[in-house]
């Protein structure tokens, strides 16, 4: 009897992981955005919109998604790939590096505290409304 009740707890440990978040639309992304959004944050700069591109850029056999940060008439576009399981990869910015080049390796950009950060760009996101806040060079840039 004991070592069915030993069993059983062992069993039930492996069983007590949660289970992976189910996506709520078809097409949301890590950023909650969809291809083709722009979403405009004020700072002090001025204006400054986020906005997914809706196409992909190929990176040698990858293609890869693009956020373009506009501020008036100068634009910084980082592309990206989302894997499957969630996994998200920095593939570069546009004018400065890009994966594949001169030996670059794609980077993993890890979410800690809803903040993904893109070298010296950070995004703050939120469960219910997506990006909340950009941090830039310039500055602190909020919805």
């Amino acid at each position: 009897m004991k070592l069915v009740a030993a069993l059983l707890v062992v069993v039930l440990m492996g069983c007590s992981s949660t289970p992976p978040p189910v996506p709520d639309e078809p097409g949301r992304t890590w950023l909650g955005m969809v291809p083709g959004d722009a979403i405009a944050f004020d700072g002090p700069g001025g204006e400054l919109i986020l906005i997914y591109v809706d196409e992909t850029y190929t990176i040698g056999r990858t293609n890869a998604s693009a956020l373009t940060w506009a501020l008036g008439d100068e634009y910084t576009t980082d592309f990206f790939v989302e894997e499957d399981d969630g996994t998200l990869w920095w593939y570069g910015r546009r004018g400065s590096w890009r994966a594949g080049r001169r030996g670059e390796e794609p980077r993993r950009v890890a979410i800690v505290d809803s903040q993904a950060r893109f070298g010296d760009r950070v995004i703050t996101l939120s469960d219910e409304t997506g990006p909340t806040q950009l941090e830039t060079p310039a500055g602190v840039y909020t919805r």
